[in-house]
């Protein structure tokens, strides 16, 4: 039994991979069949290479010789005899180039010949140069050959054959030069060559022999032609002296192992002669046999020729005028409804894309954009992606049959007077074309746009992407290049916006398709088609609406199918969401656009598929969505609900999104008009969340989420690197810090509720970190870059109120809200007094506390009056020397100067409480 494996056995073309002897044979006997097939493939290949080689040496001899090098015909270092037996029977060289080459003398047979004969066929293979020196080396080593080759004892030295060789050329130029006007005779020629032969005479006989041969047949010494020799004396002498060492014949048993490289020699010339057959044709017996001829080709071609199937395709795609660039939606309406051919070309396109799918490359590129031809022509049904649907009921298919490739064909229908019968595959084709004419289908009720449907609904087009999920890796890919191509814009032309938008959602949806059929692959074919999405962003003038307005919302499809269940790999998810990403950022307004549908869905996977979000890319990118598309307030209510429900639940929050979490987070909270309540409730949350922190710290730093991929952000070696930083004390004083950085800035927003509350927020965060045992250092950096940060922006907020023309409510709201502020700072401060104090940098940090409070006190409000600062000020300042006396951190000491400069930089802030704080320096 004939096997794909026994036909398809390696690679086709063969290439050539390492140095063999192109000129020896291999007998078949005693050797493998798989060998010597293989080694039949590679002769094959290396005469490919032979030629392409001829054509370089013409053009320039240095070039024509590197190729060898290069195709591996020569070995390294080079081989004389390659490069001879090159010389010798590569055909159409040219001569006068082969003529500075004398290694392929010792290629030739001389055995049996006269010498006349001999250096005809010596002379045949390159043109004779015309120089004295390089004619006579020529000759010598051409008389050398002769002489070692021949049987007869007519010369006694090779120096005897030279000497009558030149004089066989002189003669010849003698005789055939028509400026020579007297010529030498037989008598001539033989006292000329007298004495020759080691002092004696050459026979008679033969000398006369060899004059008569050159009178009438003249020796071609300066052809320049690269014309193969006619059939001569000479080459028959030659023909003979090789088929003695030829192997005798053999019967053929190759099991149709070379099948497939016989038919790509005749190929290319077989589709062009069947398209020109169909092109011209008429009568339907004809277009009967070329369809065919079609599928003929195309079974073979499956078998590792899928550049001739390619070509086959792209010529019928023509001839279903789909594809004139030249023709109205109208006119090919038209065609298509009143002419056979097109109809036949079409059917027969996608029969052979059902068919024979596993084997189509290029092809793809001409099928999709028939596929989109027919979509603008509005002849899809809306059940192409619904084969159950779209299958004929019981009723059809006891007037139908179906072929073998799945196109359902009716009987024999006698209105058309088909001349034969219709058996087999193709044998009802034609009459499923023909089976009814739009007259016909008038008359019976039937409209021709009706009629066209009916064509293109036994096509089977929705089985080909619905069924991908049998396609090899290489017609997948090719498919999804087209599509995302297509879609691009590439090759395309529209009429309309509205067409361009139906057209590339169309493609999208046929991508959606292909990749739910191949979600089992999807690591296997996703990062070639993201690689074609940044291939798209660098074509010349794309637009990308509506590109990435439509393919956002298929990869989100996607996206949600992966997710929906619990995938073991994290790369397909990795996969998607890189391609999400790339979307939104060709055009992030589309965030804007989509924001309704995004909201949805990234709601979806955070309700219903968190667990499966396994990978630091997979929960930045859902939150990042959520927080540009949940601010727009058709669909705030609902983005709200989701980040609350997220929070609140607290389950799926991990070390890895926590910081994604509390981002998506502010940008809810800094919305301007969003409800106080909403806010409110989420800054509590923010706030609670430390307590994550503190359960992570005190596990070992280790949590639900700990399992969670950062191969979005690190290669392979650097995430041993993250997992250690995770498992740190630093890591969870850089999340703290980004929580506080949050609702830090959140206590400046315009409304004095939410900036309360976000400094009531950020006591509380304080509070509940406590148990995170932070360090010196680490209190120190959540000073400066919180606290301070905070007052410094409040008081300088403030200030500018202070100088606006009628607002004295926003300034005396914003003084309120830093009088909380530097109530924090105190409270913070008392509370990390003994860390804080530890510090080597104290004293600094000390004066940076001081320094705020004096900046504070002396706020100058302008026309609004006097700050209530002053009277705050000096209340946290002896609430703070209290403590630091209490707890002996500031007390005056030998070589310590911080109870001096502490003692005035009091009087410069609160003069009437430096008596009461430091009595013992009045």
């Amino acid at each position: 039994m004939l096997t794909r494996k026994m036909i398809q056995a390696g690679p086709y073309p063969v290439e050539i991979t390492e140095y063999r002897p192109f000129w020896e044979d291999k007998s078949k006997e005693n050797v493998d069949l798989d060998t010597w097939v293989e080694f039949v493939r590679l002769r094959k290949a290396q005469k490919r290479k032979i030629v392409i080689a001829s054509n370089h040496f013409n053009r320039d001899e240095k070039k024509g010789l590197e190729y060898l090098k290069i195709s591996r015909l020569v070995s390294d270092p080079p081989d004389p005899k390659a490069y001879a037996i090159f010389f010798r029977y590569t055909p159409r060289l040219d001569k006068a180039m082969i003529g500075d080459y004398l290694g392929f003398t010792g290629t030739f047979e001389f055995s049996g010949m006269v010498l006349d004969t001999a250096l005809r066929a010596f002379l045949e293979t390159f043109r004779l140069p015309g120089e004295s020196q390089k004619i006579q080396r020529i000759l010598e080593v051409f008389s050398e050959k002769f002489y070692d080759q021949q049987s007869s004892e007519i010369f006694v030295s090779k120096d005897s054959a030279f000497i009558l060789c030149y004089s066989v050329i002189m003669l010849n130029t003698d005789q055939h030069n028509p400026q020579v006007k007297k010529k030498m005779t037989e008598e001539d020629f033989i006292r000329n060559n007298r004495a020759i032969n080691g002092g004696n005479d050459l026979p008679r006989e033969y000398l006369s022999e060899l004059f008569r041969s050159i009178s009438t047949n003249a020796i071609t010494v300066f052809d320049e032609s690269a014309t193969p020799t006619e059939m001569n004396p000479s080459r028959w002498i030659q023909l003979i002296n090789q088929a003695k060492h030829l192997n005798p014949f053999v019967l053929c048993d190759f099991d149709r192992r070379l099948g497939r490289d016989m038919f790509a020699s005749v190929a290319g010339p077989l589709v062009a002669t069947l398209s020109a057959i169909f092109e011209h044709a008429d009568e339907e017996e004809i277009l009967h046999e070329c369809i065919e001829a079609l599928f003929s080709v195309a079974r073979i071609a499956q078998y590792g020729l899928e550049d001739t199937l390619d070509e086959l395709l792209a010529s019928f795609c023509k001839f279903s005028t789909l594809l004139n660039p030249y023709a109205s939606a109208e006119e090919t309406l038209y065609a298509f409804s009143n002419d056979m051919k097109p109809r036949m070309a079409t059917l027969a396109v996608f029969t052979i894309a059902n068919s024979f799918k596993d084997s189509i490359r290029g092809g793809w590129r001409s099928i999709v954009d028939c596929l989109l031809k027919l979509k603008r022509l509005k002849l899809l049904p809306q059940s192409v992606f619904e084969p159950d649907k779209s299958s004929p009921s019981s009723s059809d298919l006891q007037t139908h049959e179906r072929s073998k490739s799945g196109v359902i064909f009716p009987i024999h229908d006698p209105t058309f007077g088909s001349k034969r019968s219709g058996s087999g595959l193709i044998g009802r084709f034609s009459h499923f074309l023909s089976m009814e004419s739009v007259e016909e289908s008038l008359n019976l009720g039937v409209s021709g746009f009706e009629h066209n449907l009916k064509i293109i609904q036994q096509c089977r087009i929705g089985s080909i992407f619905s069924n991908s999920s049998s396609l090899p890796n290489d017609p997948l890919l090719n498919l999804g290049r087209s599509l995302i191509f297509s879609a691009a814009g590439r090759g395309q032309k529209f009429s309309t916006p509205v067409e361009e938008e139906e057209t590339v959602g169309f493609c999208w949806d046929l991508i959606y398709t292909i990749a739910v059929a191949n979600i089992h692959r999807f690591t296997t074919f996703w990062p070639h088609y993201h690689d074609y999405l940044l291939a798209v962003a660098q074509f010349p003038l794309f637009s990308p609406i509506p590109f990435v307005e439509k393919g956002i919302v298929a990869l989100v499809k996607i996206c949600l199918k992966i997710l929906a269940s619990y995938q073991t790999e994290k790369l397909p998810e990795e996969l998607i969401f890189k391609s999400i990403n790339l979307m939104w950022k060709m055009e992030k307004e589309i965030l804007d656009t989509c924001c309704e549908f995004l909201t949805q869905s990234v709601s979806k996977i955070l309700n219903e598929y968190p667990a499966n979000l396994q990978t630091q890319l997979g929960w930045k990118s859902v939150l990042h969505l959520l927080s540009i598309t949940g601010r727009h307030p058709e669909v705030y209510d609902q983005g709200v609900k989701t980040l609350i429900m997220l929070m609140s639940d607290g389950t799926h929050i991990s070390r890895t999104n926590y910081a994604h979490c509390i981002d998506c987070a502010f940008s809810f909270v800094a919305l301007r008009n969003s409800p106080v309540d909403k806010n409110m409730k989420i800054m509590d949350l923010m706030s609670e969340s430390v307590n994550l922190l503190v359960q992570w710290y005190r596990s070992g730093y280790s949590d639900p989420g700990s399992n969670v991929s950062t191969l979005s952000n690190t290669s392979t070696s650097s995430v041993e690197d993250n997992q250690k930083a995770f498992g740190s004390s630093n890591f969870t004083m850089n999340l703290f810090i980004k929580l506080g950085e949050a609702i830090r800035k959140t206590s400046l927003a315009r409304r004095e509720e939410i900036r309360n509350h976000a400094i009531m927020s950020l006591q509380k965060s304080f509070t509940l970190a406590e148990e995170l045992c932070f360090s010196s250092t680490n209190c120190i950096n959540c000073f400066n870059l919180v606290i301070f940060a905070m007052v410094d922006d409040l008081h300088e907020k403030m200030v500018e109120y202070s100088r606006r023309e009628n607002a004295e409510r926003e300034t005396r709201s914003m003084e309120g809200t830093l009088k909380l502020s530097m109530e924090l700072m105190t409270e913070v401060y008392l509370q990390y007094l003994r860390p804080l104090s530890e510090s080597p940098g104290f004293r600094t940090f000390w004066l940076g506390v001081l320094r705020r409070m004096d900046t504070c006190v002396k706020a100058d409000l302008g026309g609004y009056g006097d700050s209530k600062l002053q009277e705050i000020v000096p209340e946290l300042l002896r609430k703070l020397i209290a403590a630091m006396k209490e707890k002996e951190v500031l007390v005056p000491k030998e070589g310590d100067d911080l109870w001096e400069i502490t003692y005035i930089q009091i009087q410069w802030i609160a003069p009437s409480v430096k008596e009461e704080l430091f009595p013992d320096e009045i």
